[in-house]
């Protein structure tokens, strides 16, 4: 039997194997950005609705007392990636309800560019349904 003939079937050389993890790498450094922002607009969309829930909560509080709730009437909505707040004392027929981005949240931009996030940016709702900043509710 001549075994100088045969042929050697035991796996992957190693230029085989890096060049494997070197195209993962390439694909991974394209599609971690894409991905980031993807996470980041699905948290706007959490915060857009528990901006919303809050809203028909004070709604229906008015319904209920002479003037909108306050912090202690309806207690603050927690998300680990926005802070909430009243935009003021809350009255008989106003109230603004705020949305702050934390940490790496800030970083998220709307359809239009604009960031919806950074130092300024709070996305808010009032007693008229008025959404702001506009880009950030698309």
């Amino acid at each position: 039997m001549n075994t100088a003939n045969r042929k050697r079937d035991f796996g992957f050389t190693l230029i085989e194997l890096m060049i494997v993890v070197g195209i993962v790498a390439i694909l991974l450094a394209l599609a971690y950005p894409s991905y980031t922002q993807y996470v980041r607009k699905a948290n706007r969309g959490d915060a857009q609705q528990i901006l919303l829930n809050w809203s028909i909560n004070q709604e229906i509080w008015r319904s209920n007392n002479p003037t909108y709730a306050n912090a202690a009437g309806i207690p603050l909505p927690t998300h680990d990636k926005f802070t909430f707040s009243l935009g003021g004392a809350p009255t008989a027929t106003a109230y603004l309800l705020q949305a702050r981005a934390d940490g790496d949240q800030a970083n998220d931009k709307a359809k239009n560019g604009n960031y919806c996030g950074k130092a300024g940016s709070l996305m808010t709702i009032d007693q008229n349904a008025g959404k702001l900043p506009v880009g950030c509710w698309d």
